[in-house]
């Protein structure tokens, strides 16, 4: 552009209009021509100056309008006598310009100038850096997708209750383990993982540090799950139970139960080894400090246990300190193993070994075995007898998420009647005369029976369906006083009572706790109409009859810590115990696209890696 067209065309078009590099060029040209301005002042006529260009730096003049003006303001946009008008007089021309080159707009305006063209270097680098993140980007998308193909495997082989490591894992081993054969398997069918397992010098993912990371972050995001359930429920109950594993230590199962809308939950917490301390107060040490990592303290209504004495003494046992902490905690003896009391005795055992009859080997994980125990000598001595109706109840005590507590305390109260029925004295005299087949030694008494009562269970009737009918005419004030003080500030005593009233009312209504709550759940009468009806609900379906999820989660240790993998830390065992148990959760979290990118983001927060795996914003 010619440089006495420059201001014309800056008034016309303006600055904005051209490109950097043109920008850059007007600016070198500052327009000084020669102006034929000249005015009267008094006898002497004065003309314009050429010298005044080189007095202020900022000054320039357009020829086709024969005026002066700001080149600054000119450019960036000023006082308008200055940037758009121009000055054609040349009268007190000196005042004017010392004014203008101190007025706080000139002066904005000189910045602007003064830094034309410096900026261009900010823009280099950051228009370096934006093409150094897309490039980091892209190898950040490769990486990811890598991880996520290990993580996969340690999904799978989790959920499989599988071994990870090999005893030789280097190349030349036939097998070198579970993680190592299935990435090279994948690796046949995806070239990437292909090319990455073999090139790979700074990361590679196959260490058992990388294993061990991935199962800790899967672990992790399936807790965070958890957590976040626990959160949104009203009641949370505590089940635990103690094993001995292959490496001779003990270990104590947690488990937590709670109902999230209609359905019962039952999630395992962690193994924790006790070997050390397997007192009352470490052990409740143990889940009191579990209850306030999981933020559950407020929410505790029960916990269940076996009926060990360090586990359930009513002076210092661990019901007992829990019942310190949290006064409203309910305790249960797991009523299995109460039944498990009846059914085997060493004197038993041997005095059947003797004659020949060999009973089912006893499984401290599983119930049942002591219900086939009394099965076996029913089959043997009393044949004229049905199939023993034990091992009815002890499957149904085991069935997982058992729907409510009622339903347990209905079956036990069968049992009882069942084995009442059979203590007649037809029967009696036959059992005797069977038993001094086997020693004739034995003596008898009569023993005064003792009745088999459920007292800090007798509000969990309130919502008996069966006795609704009764209840309408009848309201079950002492059940329901009992609740209220086992239960004290859980509940509107008046509205619950109204709630109660109206659903008794209603023979359609007249469900169990488990379909009630979902009729309730599903009419969305939850929040508005029966709010506490549904938390009545939700904490009867909350309480636990049995220990059966802490005794299946010893069944998946055994399967997991054996005599091959004993020497597996307790972090790693509960981690891997937490992914078997819980493969239906972990199942369905894998659906989520999400769920991939939350374990690739807590292993790549976990500890400096020498792959990249976070992005950068661009």
């Amino acid at each position: 552009m010619e440089k006495d067209k420059i201001i014309d065309f800056l008034l016309t078009n303006g600055f904005n209009a051209l490109t950097y590099e043109q920008k850059n060029q007007i600016k070198l040209n500052r327009p000084t021509p020669h102006l034929l301005l000249t005015c009267q002042d008094g006898k002497y006529i004065r003309k314009f100056q050429y010298s005044w260009y080189n007095k202020f730096p900022w000054l320039t003049g357009c020829d086709k309008r024969n005026k002066m003006f700001c080149f600054t303001c000119v450019i960036f946009g000023g006082e308008k006598e200055w940037s758009v008008n121009g000055l054609s007089s040349i009268k007190n021309f000196l005042r004017k310009s010392e004014k203008h080159a101190i007025s706080q707009k000139h002066l904005t305006n000189q910045e602007k100038f003064h830094l034309l063209g410096k900026v261009r270097i900010e823009h280099a680098i950051s228009e370096g850096r934006r093409l150094a993140a897309v490039k980091h980007n892209e190898q950040v998308g490769i990486n990811r997708r890598l991880i996520a193909r290990m993580i996969h495997v340690v999904c799978f082989l989790g959920k499989q209750e599988l071994a990870f490591r090999g005893h030789r894992e280097n190349n030349e081993s036939s097998n070198k383990g579970n993680y190592l054969e299935l990435l090279d398997l994948l690796a046949q069918e995806e070239q990437l993982l292909k090319e990455h397992l073999l090139s790979s010098t700074t990361f590679k993912g196959t260490s058992k540090l990388i294993q061990n990371d991935l199962i800790e972050c899967v672990t992790s995001v399936l807790n965070s799950r958890i957590f976040n359930e626990i959160q949104s429920v009203n009641y949370v109950s505590i089940q635990a139970d103690e094993t001995t594993d292959v490496s001779c230590r003990s270990q104590m199962s947690i488990i937590f139960r709670y109902v999230i809308d209609q359905n019962i939950v039952e999630r395992f917490i962690g193994f924790f080894d006790v070997s050390k301390n397997k007192t009352a107060s470490g052990l409740a040490d143990i889940i009191l400090s579990e209850a306030n990592k999981w933020e559950i303290g407020n929410k505790i209504i029960c916990q269940t246990y076996d009926g060990a004495s360090v586990m359930s003494g009513e002076k210092s046992g661990v019901q007992f300190r829990i019942r310190q902490i949290y006064p409203n905690t309910l305790f249960i003896h797991c009523y299995a193993h109460q039944l498990n009391l009846v059914f085997r005795s060493t004197k038993r055992s041997e005095l059947l070994r003797e004659q020949g009859f060999k009973l089912p080997n006893q499984s401290d994980t599983r119930w049942n075995y002591h219900s086939r125990a009394a099965s076996t000598m029913k089959k043997s001595f009393f044949r004229s007898q049905k199939c023993c109706f034990t091992h009815h109840v002890f499957n149904f005590l085991q069935s997982k998420s058992l729907s409510n507590i009622k339903s347990c305390i209905s079956e036990i109260q069968n049992l009882k009647t069942y084995l009442t029925d059979l203590r007649n004295d037809s029967n009696v005299i036959n059992c005797c005369n069977e038993a001094i087949i086997l020693n004739n030694t034995l003596e008898y008494a009569d023993k005064k029976r003792n009745e088999l009562h459920f007292p800090k269970l007798e509000f969990v009737e309130i919502i008996n369906e069966k006795m609704f009918k009764i209840y309408y005419s009848e309201f079950p004030e002492s059940k329901f006083i009992k609740l209220l003080q086992q239960y004290p500030n859980t509940f509107d005593a008046d509205r619950l009572r109204n709630e109660l009233a109206v659903i008794y009312a209603d023979e359609k209504k007249h469900l169990p706790p488990h379909e009630l709550l979902d009729f309730i759940i599903k009419s969305d009468l939850h929040k508005d109409i029966y709010p506490q009806v549904t938390k009545l609900c939700q904490l009867v379906l909350t309480i636990p009859s049995t220990t059966a999820s802490s005794e299946r989660s010893m069944s998946t240790l055994k399967r997991i810590k054996t005599f091959l993998r004993n020497t597996m830390t307790n972090e790693r065992l509960s981690s891997l115990s937490s992914m078997a148990i819980e493969k239906n959760l972990l199942g369905d979290m894998a659906k989520d696209p999400t769920f991939i990118d939350s374990v690739i983001d807590e292993f790549a927060n976990k500890k400096d890696r020498r792959i990249e795996l976070v992005y950068k914003k661009m």
